[in-house]
C-alpha cells in the first residue's frame, strides 16, 4: 500500500469534563472521553498555526453536533453555547497533516 496525504487538514474535538457531566445527567451509561473523541476534516487551508479560525467560524455548528450525538432534544441543550463555553466544555488538537492509508476512494455519506 501506499501511502498518500489528502488536501485536509484534520481537528480532532475532545470532551472535557463539563461535557462528560451533562452527557452522564441523562442517563446511566457513563461517557468515556475515548468513545465521545470527534475528527473533522476542514480545508487545507487550515494549518496548526491558523486552525483556530476555522473553529472560531464554526465553533456554534460543532457544539451542537456534538450535544446532538448524545441528545437530539434540543430543549435538554445548555442555552449559552458561547465560544468561550465551547473551550471549556472541548478540548481541539489540529493536525498538521492527514495521512490516508486506506484503499479505494473516499466515499462522502449526507447527514
Amino acid at each position: 500500500n501506499e501511502m498518500k496525504t489528502i488536501n485536509r487538514t484534520a481537528i480532532i474535538i475532545i470532551p472535557k469534563q463539563p461535557y462528560i457531566d451533562w452527557a452522564d445527567s441523562f442517563n446511566d451509561v457513563k461517557v468515556y472521553y475515548k468513545e465521545a473523541v470527534t475528527t473533522i476534516l476542514i480545508p487545507d487551508e487550515y494549518d496548526e498555526f491558523n486552525c483556530e479560525k476555522f473553529i472560531k467560524k464554526t465553533y456554534k455548528q460543532i457544539f451542537e453536533e456534538q450535544l446532538e450525538s448524545w441528545m437530539a432534544d434540543p430543549d435538554v441543550w445548555p442555552k449559552k453555547r458561547n465560544y468561550k463555553m465551547f473551550k471549556r466544555w472541548f478540548d481541539v488538537l489540529c493536525s498538521d497533516m492527514t495521512w490516508d492509508y486506506g484503499d479505494g476512494d473516499i466515499e462522502h455519506e449526507e447527514y
